[in-house]
C-alpha cells in the first residue's frame, strides 16, 4: 500500500521553476541547490526541456509524418534530438555514470518508439488527428521528461538526494465532468500532482516535477500553449499549499534579475555601430495586472496564463536570475497596485504580428460585425490583441508564436479565414466584404504600468509618443488602449520595432540629452508643417 501522508517538515517549502536555457547548465543548477539547501529550504523543482529540444520534437513529428513509422524511419527523424542528450551526457556525466544516463534515455526512447508504432500517426500541435492526441503529447513532453531524469541522475551523482516524479497525470474524473475550461484543467494537474507528491515522505528530499503532464484530452498544448511549464509551475505551488505544506516563495529563475524599463538584450546594438547610453532600471515589485499586461504586449519572461492562474489564486511569484543565486534579489509579482512616480514601467516590443483589415460599408452605421469577425478568429482559436475601427473598417491584430513552423500554421488559419469571410452573416442578412487586407510585416511597441492611469502627467504619454514615433520616421498605424489605460500599444512596421524602443528608452527612462534635442527639433519642425494648412492655396 502507497503511504499518503504529506511530507512532515518543519523546513520552507519553495517551488522553483527552471527554464530550458538554464537547464542546460546542470552545473549551475547544482550550484543553485546548493543555496537553497543553505536557506534550509525543502525544494520542489519545475524543469523544462533543454534549450531547443521541444522545438526538435517538433520537427521530429513532422518528419515522420507519412512514413511507415519503422523503427528506422522514427530513429531517423529523431536523431537531432538523440545529439543534444549525447552532448548533455558527455558534458555532464563521465565513465560509469555517462553509461548509466545512455541507458536511461535509450530505455525511455524505447518506449516512445513502441508507441509510435502502435498508432503510426502523430500530429503536430496546430494539425491534430483525432486518435493521435495522447501519442503527440507523449512526444511533446519527452524533452522535459528526459531533462528531469538527467537532472535527477545529476543531483545524485553531485551527493544529493532527490526523486523524479515520472508519469504524473492529470485526473482523469475532473476532466470528465465538463468541458476543459482552465480551472478545471487546473484542478485536475493539481490533484495529479498532489497525488504524486504524497508518495514521498523521506526528509530532506529535492522533488524534481517534469514542466509537462499528460492526461488532457487534447494535450496541454492546445490548451495551454507553448507556456505550459510556467503554469504547471504554479499549479504546483497551489497544490504544494493545499498538502499543507509552508510554501513560502514560487520562484522562476531566469537569466535577467526581472522586469526592467526595457529588454536589455533589446537595447544593445551591433559591434562597430554606435552605442547609445541605456540604463535600463529594475523594478522590484509589480503587480499581477502589470505582469499581465507585459506577457500581452510581447514580454516573454512568464507565460500569460500562468500569470492569470497566480492572480486569480493570489499567489505571488518571484523573478530570480538564476546566474547570482540569490533567492531575494529580482522582481516580485504581487496582488494590488504598485505605482511609482515615473510616468510608466515598461518598454515592450513585439515583433511578431499580423494586422488584418476588414472593409465594409455598412460598418458605419450598423452593429454586430466585430463580434461576427471575432468569433471567426476564436472558431480557429487564434487570440485578438488589438482591434482598431474608424467606422468602415476594422484592424485587428494577432500575435504570432516564435517557432517558424508554428507562425506558418497560424498563417494558414488566417487563409481560412480570409476564404470563409468573403460574405458576414448577421442576423440573417448577407454582406459582402469590400477588402481583406493582410498585414505580415507589423509590430508592437508598448508602454505599460499603472502609472499610466493614476499618474496626472501620463495622460500626455499616448499623444506624446505616438508624434515622437511618427517624427522620428516611425509610422504608426494604429494606437490601442482600454478604459483602464494600463497599456499604450502602438502598431509599427516590423523593421522599426528596436529603433522605437530604443528611441523611446532614451528620452524617457535615460534622459538622454542629445536624443532629446533631436526628438523636440523634429517635433517642432513636424508642428510646423501642420499649422496653417488651410490657409495655404489648393
Amino acid at each position: 500500500m502507497i503511504e499518503t501522508a504529506s511530507i512532515s517538515t518543519h523546513k520552507p517549502t519553495t517551488v522553483n521553476k527552471i527554464g530550458g536555457a538554464n537547464m542546460s547548465q546542470l552545473d549551475v543548477v547544482k550550484q543553485l541547490v546548493d543555496t537553497l539547501e543553505s536557506r534550509n529550504e525543502n525544494m520542489v523543482l519545475v524543469v523544462s526541456a533543454f534549450e531547443g529540444v521541444t522545438d526538435l520534437l517538433t520537427k521530429a513529428m513532422d518528419r515522420i509524418s507519412g512514413t511507415d513509422y519503422s523503427e528506422e524511419d522514427i530513429d531517423t527523424a529523431f536523431l537531432p534530438v538523440q545529439a543534444k542528450h549525447d552532448e548533455m551526457i558527455a558534458k555532464f556525466f563521465p565513465g560509469e555514470r555517462a553509461a548509466e544516463v545512455k541507458a536511461k534515455y535509450e530505455t525511455d526512447f524505447g518506449t516512445l518508439i513502441q508507441s509510435l508504432m502502435t498508432h503510426k500517426q502523430v500530429s503536430n500541435v496546430l494539425k491534430p488527428k483525432e486518435g493521435s492526441f495522447e501519442i503527440r503529447d507523449q512526444v511533446i513532453g519527452f524533452g522535459e521528461h528526459m531533462s528531469a531524469a538527467f537532472l535527477n541522475i545529476y543531483l545524485e551523482q553531485e551527493g544529493k538526494l532527490s526523486r523524479h516524479f515520472e508519469n504524473v497525470t492529470a485526473d482523469k474524473k475532473i476532466l470528465e465532468q465538463g468541458p476543459i475550461t482552465p480551472e478545471r484543467l487546473h484542478e485536475a494537474k493539481k490533484k495529479g500532482i498532489t497525488e504524486a507528491l504524497r508518495t514521498e515522505t523521506r526528509q530532506n528530499v529535492i522533488r524534481i516535477l517534469e514542466g509537462h503532464m499528460t492526461g488532457t484530452p487534447k494535450g496541454l498544448i492546445p490548451h495551454q500553449g507553448r507556456g505550459y511549464s510556467d503554469i504547471m509551475a504554479v499549479d504546483t505551488a497551489l497544490a504544494v499549499k493545499d498538502m499543507g505544506e509552508d510554501l513560502t516563495e514560487t520562484r522562476f529563475w531566469k537569466d535577467v534579475d526581472g522586469y526592467y524599463t526595457a529588454n536589455p538584450k533589446n537595447l544593445k546594438v551591433k559591434e562597430g555601430k554606435k552605442e547609445g547610453k541605456h540604463k535600463p532600471k529594475l523594478h522590484r515589485d509589480i503587480s499581477y495586472y502589470e505582469a499581465l499586461e507585459n506577457a500581452s504586449a510581447g514580454s516573454g519572461l512568464i507565460n500569460v496564463g500562468a500569470l492569470a492562474l497566480a492572480a486569480k489564486h493570489e499567489l505571488d511569484l518571484h523573478i530570480r536570475n538564476i546566474q547570482k543565486f540569490d533567492p531575494d534579489f529580482g522582481t516580485n509579482i504581487t496582488k494590488g497596485e504598485t505605482v511609482g512616480k515615473r510616468l510608466f514601467k515598461t518598454i515592450v516590443s513585439n515583433p511578431r504580428i499580423d494586422a488584418i483589415t476588414i472593409t465594409l460599408s455598412q460598418m458605419a452605421d450598423q452593429d454586430g460585425f466585430a463580434a461576427a469577425i471575432s468569433a471567426k478568429f476564436a472558431e480557429y482559436e487564434l487570440s485578438i490583441d488589438q482591434i482598431g475601427t474608424d467606422g468602415t473598417s476594422m484592424t485587428f491584430t494577432t500575435v504570432l508564436p516564435k517557432d517558424a513552423a508554428d507562425q506558418e500554421e497560424c498563417r494558414e488559419k488566417i487563409r481560412r479565414i480570409q476564404s470563409e469571410l468573403e460574405m458576414i452573416n448577421i442576423s440573417g442578412e448577407i454582406y459582402k466584404i469590400e477588402n481583406f487586407l493582410w498585414d505580415k510585416e507589423k509590430a508592437t511597441v508598448s508602454l505599460t504600468g499603472s502609472e499610466l492611469m493614476n499618474n496626472p502627467d501620463a495622460r500626455d504619454v499616448r499623444g506624446f509618443t505616438d508624434l515622437m514615433l511618427t517624427s522620428s520616421g516611425i509610422d504608426v498605424h494604429m494606437i490601442s488602449h482600454s478604459r483602464a489605460r494600463r497599456r499604450y500599444s502602438y502598431l509599427i512596421d516590423s523593421n522599426k520595432w528596436k529603433k522605437a524602443e530604443r528611441l523611446l528608452h532614451s528620452y524617457y527612462v535615460d534622459n538622454d540629452p542629445k536624443v532629446i534635442s533631436k526628438v523636440e527639433k523634429r517635433m517642432k519642425k513636424r508642428a510646423k508643417r501642420m499649422h496653417g494648412t488651410f490657409n495655404q492655396a489648393a
